[in-house]
């Protein structure tokens, strides 16, 4: 999609950031103090989103002559995203990219983006995130973040051990809800599906033991987490549009120097 690809693409999230910082750089400046961003992933170490991020992280290193560098904690080894939110909010971590359930522990009205059946192609999306984008950004950053670009995590499937072909094999089958979520939480109950609340860092573990052995994601989400190595059937029914975003402190941002 040309409107993610061009200005709010995830990886060029993290370049506008190198963009912002190195505008006006003055190196006598940085050599008084090391700014060292601390980022938060679900993605686990060696996925392509993480080698994006480390290639990123090296560039901004080399031009602030490693003033300014990123530390990275990958694989959700900080915990779920809303564990993440609580410790931007006290200093611990600095940004981290979310998805909607974390975007929307922050900023609930986001989360619209996420309704089921919302959107039926890519240019509908497109044309809503661009028309919102600077309503977003300023409602994030009256919340104290800073918006640095969209996700596109891609439609949502159900992936699961079994085939799912009937809203009845949904309700028999082990269906995961991310704990904590009120959108898909309400999405099961109107469906009449009893689901199994796991944290998202729990999940492939989850599938791993028969905890549970259905859960819905993107294609990519899915490949990043590892949760395809666990699943075999996928449904071509999409559900929706999963929205995800990379967020920073705004309190660490200005403390950048421009």
């Amino acid at each position: 999609m040309s409107y993610f690809k061009s200005s709010l693409y995830c990886f060029h999230a993290l370049f506008f950031t190198a963009v912002l910082v190195l505008a006006g750089l003055d190196s006598n400046v940085y050599a008084e103090k090391k700014h060292i961003i601390k980022f938060a992933t679900l993605a686990p170490e060696g996925s392509s989103w993480m080698k994006s991020l480390r290639r990123f992280s090296g560039k901004i290193k080399k031009a602030t002559e490693g003033n300014v560098s990123f530390k990275f904690y990958p694989g959700g080894v900080s915990g779920d995203e809303k564990d993440v939110i609580r410790k931007m909010r006290i200093g611990q971590l600095h940004g981290a990219g979310f998805t909607g359930v974390g975007l929307g522990a922050i900023l609930p009205e986001v989360r619209v983006l996420d309704l089921p059946f919302l959107f039926q192609s890519d240019q509908e999306i497109e044309h809503v995130y661009q028309m919102m984008n600077d309503y977003f950004v300023e409602s994030f950053d009256k919340k104290g973040y800073i918006l640095l670009g969209w996700v596109p995590v891609g439609w949502i499937h159900f992936l699961s051990q079994k085939p799912i072909q009937t809203l009845a094999d949904l309700r028999e089958s082990k269906p995961w809800l991310w704990e904590g979520d009120p959108l898909v939480e309400q999405v099961y109950i109107g469906m009449d599906v009893q689901p199994i609340p796991l944290s998202i860092t729990d999940v492939l573990l989850s599938l791993q033991t028969g905890m549970v052995d259905t859960v819905y994601s993107s294609t990519q989400g899915a490949l990043v987490l590892q949760w395809f190595t666990k699943v075999k059937y996928i449904t071509r029914l999409r559900m929706g549009y999963a929205t995800g975003g990379v967020l920073i402190s705004k309190k660490k941002f200005q403390k950048i120097p421009p």
